[in-house]
C-alpha cells in the first residue's frame, strides 16, 4: 500500500494551527496534515513518519526552540536537509527573511490575517508544492 503524502505544520499558536488545518481541508485530497505545537514536537514526530513531508510550514516565533533553530537542525541532519521548508510567520522584517533564506528556507510566506486569506495562501502553496514543483525523494 502506498503511503499518503504528508504535510507538516509547526506553530505554537493554537488559533493559527486551527486556521491552517481548516484551510488545508479545502484543498487536500489524499494528503495527511501533521500538526506540531513546538520545534521539539516536530522533530519527535519526524522520527515516526514513514516518509518525509512533501513540505513543512514553520513558524519562526516560538518559545524554547525558535523556527530558526528548528530550520538549522533540519538542514544539519542528512535525513531532513532536502525537505522543503516554508517559513510561515507574522514577521515581515527583512532581517528575518534574510536569515531564513541563509539557513536554507525554500520560501518565506507572511501569515495571512483572515481565514479567507489563509484559504487562498494554503491553496496556492498546495498547488505549487504538490502539483507544480519537483521535489526530492520523500524516503527517509
Amino acid at each position: 500500500m502506498k503511503n499518503r503524502p504528508i504535510i507538516a505544520v509547526v506553530d505554537d499558536d493554537e488559533d493559527d494551527l486551527f486556521l491552517i488545518q481548516e484551510a488545508f481541508k479545502a484543498c487536500l485530497k489524499e494528503e495527511k496534515v501533521i500538526l506540531a505545537n513546538s520545534g521539539q514536537d516536530l522533530l519527535a514526530r519526524l522520527e515516526t513518519l514513514p516518509i518525509l513531508p512533501s513540505f513543512l510550514l514553520l513558524d519562526l516565533n516560538m518559545p524554547l526552540m525558535s523556527g530558526f533553530e528548528v530550520l538549522g537542525k533540519l538542514r544539519a541532519d542528512s535525513r531532513y536537509n532536502l525537505m522543503p521548508v516554508l517559513i510561515f510567520s507574522t514577521s515581515s522584517a527583512q532581517p528575518d527573511i534574510d536569515r531564513a533564506y541563509e539557513l536554507g528556507a525554500n520560501s518565506y510566506v507572511k501569515k495571512p490575517v483572515s481565514f479567507h486569506e489563509y484559504q487562498s495562501v494554503v491553496e496556492d502553496l498546495c498547488n505549487f508544492w504538490l502539483n507544480i514543483a519537483s521535489t526530492p525523494s520523500s524516503r527517509i
